[in-house]
Parts: structure tokens; sequence; C-alpha cells
């Protein structure tokens, strides 16, 4: 049988298992299993797949993947989100709709000592939520604002989906966590800015008065203080990273030891450090287990030369490769609001890539423009993440609202998405040649 054959029905039986509901990674294993068997002789196909789960996670590169998820359960542990948060209030508070701007601040402070959306999320949902909805915000700007606060968890480094995309396409970690400095940055403004706008126009969505908290010059001076965990941890982890002083595993390393030592210095410090060292080890073994499933996928599928005519077919298609680009960057907006972003980043990659190199776009920027695919996912419907996550905190919220109080950061977010196409020097302009 025809390999490209091969390979286009391995692609429709992953599709079918995914709808059929079996668990991504087994999905992804038995349809490389499968593919490999078919393509490769017995005993060939019975060697690659003894050896296959240890060769391709058996790398040094990996460690950095547990490092970074123990820094982000330490950092929840030790209450960086809440001060984070106070330190925003303080600060931001007498701005209209302060108290949702100084959830997104802290969102993204958080975001860069975490690397995860949901954590992000669940954690300022605890600290934000309360005080928003005691001040009288509607659940849907404050439950919208901490759901969407929480993408930035993936994008701002240390981010886990860009750690996962530098693995499976052997882009530079280190260049992609510069690349996603400024638009993280950027995120957050306009999400800021997109808040202080809504409640200008409506003020009954933050309480009627604009949601105005006051504070005096000392409260916010001392709120900076009580802060300087998240600032230390950022700045010896991105730092050291920007300044090559570190690769970024070493720079894990230290970033994972010294929030273990803040945590050390907490009251139940030994409980809530055996919870952080269970929530890594559960995380890591459910992530690794997606990555050699993929990586079993990846095998089949390039051993079938699919990739290769797909590329070469999109480039005969005679179109300019802007629309190949915006139908790519639409598939993965429908594939974020069914699947979680890890098994997005690894099912379509073995596929996509090789279309995007032939395309010629940089694949640090690409790699940006996935993750921000991503943030959308995280608040689209029906799987929505984040927003389930932010339900679990609020149960008095309808769904449906809280979809709805996402709606304005998914605007915001295509705005952003469009912002880096027609400029890519927003993603590229810290990244070393």
């Amino acid at each position: 049988m025809d390999p490209i054959l091969i390979g286009t029905l391995l692609v429709v039986l992953l599709v079918i298992l995914l709808v059929s509901g079996m668990p991504i990674a087994v999905a992804l294993a038995s349809t490389g299993i499968i593919g490999v068997v078919a393509m490769r002789p017995w005993s060939a196909a019975e060697y690659l797949l003894a050896n296959f789960p240890y060769s391709y996670s058996a790398s040094f590169s990996f460690i950095v993947l547990p490092l970074f998820l123990f820094m982000g359960y330490m950092a929840f542990e030790a209450g960086l989100a809440s001060k984070a948060f106070d330190a925003g209030q303080r600060w931001l508070g007498h701005i209209p709709g302060g108290l949702a701007i100084a959830t997104v601040f802290g969102c993204a402070a958080f975001s860069a000592v975490c690397g995860s959306s949901v954590a992000t999320a669940s954690t300022m949902a605890r600290s934000a939520l309360p005080e928003m909805l005691k001040r009288g915000y509607k659940p849907r700007l404050a439950a919208g604002c901490v759901a969407a606060g929480g993408t930035l968890g993936v994008l701002i480094p240390p981010s886990g989906i860009l750690v996962v995309y530098s693995f499976i396409t052997e882009v530079s970690l280190v260049k992609l966590f510069i690349a996603a400095v400024i638009p993280g940055i950027l995120t957050a403004v306009i999400y800021m800015a997109g808040i202080y706008l809504m409640v200008k126009a409506w003020p009954d969505l933050a309480g009627g008065d604009g949601g105005i908290v006051h504070s005096t010059w000392r409260d916010r001076f001392v709120s900076l203080g009580r802060a300087w965990e998240v600032v230390f941890l950022f700045a010896i982890v991105m730092g050291s990273i920007y300044l090559g002083i570190a690769t970024a595993t070493e720079a894990a390393a230290v970033g994972a030891f010294f929030a273990m030592l803040m945590v050390l210095t907490k009251p139940q410090a030994l409980s809530k450090l055996k919870v952080g060292l269970w929530e890594t080890g559960a995380g890591v073994s459910t992530i690794f287990f997606l990555i050699v499933g993929a990586g079993l996928f990846s095998m089949a599928i390039s051993l079938s030369q699919l990739p290769v005519a797909l590329a070469a077919g999109a480039m005969d298609l005679g179109v300019p490769r802007f629309v190949l680009f915006a139908l790519i960057v639409l598939v993965y907006l429908v594939l974020g609001c069914l699947i979680d972003g890890i098994s997005m980043v690894l099912i379509t990659m073995p596929i996509v890539y090789p279309i995007i190199l032939k395309l010629g776009y940089d694949p640090v920027w690409f790699g940006i423009i996935i993750v921000k695919a991503v943030e959308i996912g995280c608040i689209t419907p029906p799987v929505g993440l984040n927003v389930f996550v932010v339900k679990a905190t609020v149960p008095q919220a309808p769904i449906g609202e809280i979809f709805r109080g996402c709606a304005p950061f998914v605007l915001m977010e295509l705005l952003i998405i469009a912002l880096m196409t027609a400029f890519p020097e927003i993603v590229l302009a810290l990244v070393p040649k």
C-alpha cells in the first residue's frame, strides 16, 4: 500500500479514536503503533517499538519540564498569587475596573513563576473572585477576567506549552521564552485597557461606581515589599536565561530550589512540600504519556512521508502564503475549542510544522502564534478549561454567563494575533539572532 495513503488513513483513524472518547495519549500511541507495524517488517517494528519509549524520553532536555512544574506548584503553595494580586489592587484599584485590572496584573505576575494556565486561573479565582464579588462586580466580568487572565500562564515564561513545542520541533527553548516576553506584556496591557473601556462604558459591571478602591501610598509600597518573592523568582529564572548566564534547565533548577525554600519558611511547610511533589509527579506522568504517544504517532507519520507531501502540495496550490497560514490558524482555533493545548501541539506538529517551514515562516514566531491559539481555546466552549475552573469557585454563576464574560477577551486575543502577524517584530525583537 502507498505510504502516503497509509499516513492519511492514520490521521483518519486518530480522529475516529479521539471522537470515540479514547484518552488522547492512548489514541496517539495506538495509531503510531499501527502505522509502524504497517510500514515496516515485523522484526524492525518490534525493535523500534521496544526501544522507542525509553530512547525518546531519556533526554537531558526533558528535565526542564518537571523542574518548572515543581517551581509553579511551590509558588502556589507559597501564596505568591495573592501577594501579586494585593500589590496590583493597591496600585491599580483607583482606576475604573481596578480590581479586575489588578486581577490581570496578578495573573501576569503569577504566570511568570508558574507556567500553567489552569493553575493560574485556579489560584487567582480563590484570591481575586471573592473580593470582586464583594465589591459588587458582576459575575460576568469578575469570572471572565480571571478565566482570561489565567491564559497568560501558557504564554508568559516559563510556559509549559512552549516547553512542549520546543521538544517537538527542536526550536531553542531560550529563544521561545525570550520571544514570549513582549507578547505576554502586550496581552496583559490590552486586557487591562479592555477592562477599563468596558467599565467606563458600563459602570454597572463593576458595581456602579466603577469598582474604585483607594489605597495610601504607604500601603502601595508595603504591598510591593510583600511581593518581592515573585520579582525575585522571575528575575533569577528569566534574567539568567536572557543574560546567557544559565541554560533553561539550569535556570529551572535554581528557580525550583528557591521556590522550595520559600515554601519551607511557611507554616505547614512539610505538608505543602509533599503536596507539591505529588502534584508535580502526577503532572509529569500525564505529560510524558502524551509525549511518548505523540512521538509514536510522529514516527509513523514521518515514515509515511505525508507531511512532506502536504508541504509540497501546499506550495503547489499557488495561493498567497498568508492564506495558507490563515487556514492553519483557523484550524488551531477550532481545535483549541475541543482539546487541551498540550495535546493540540503534540497531535498537529508532525503534520503542520513542515508546512510552516516550507512556507518560510519563522518557527519561533509560529510557536508564539500557537500559544495564542491555545489561550483562546482555554476560554471558549465547549472545553474552556479555565472557565470550568472558575465555575468551581463561583458555582452560583451560570456557565453561559462566564463564557459571555470571556467573549470580549477572545476578541482581544484575535486582535493580538492580527498585530503579531502584521508586525512579527513584536515577537522577534528581543530574540538573539
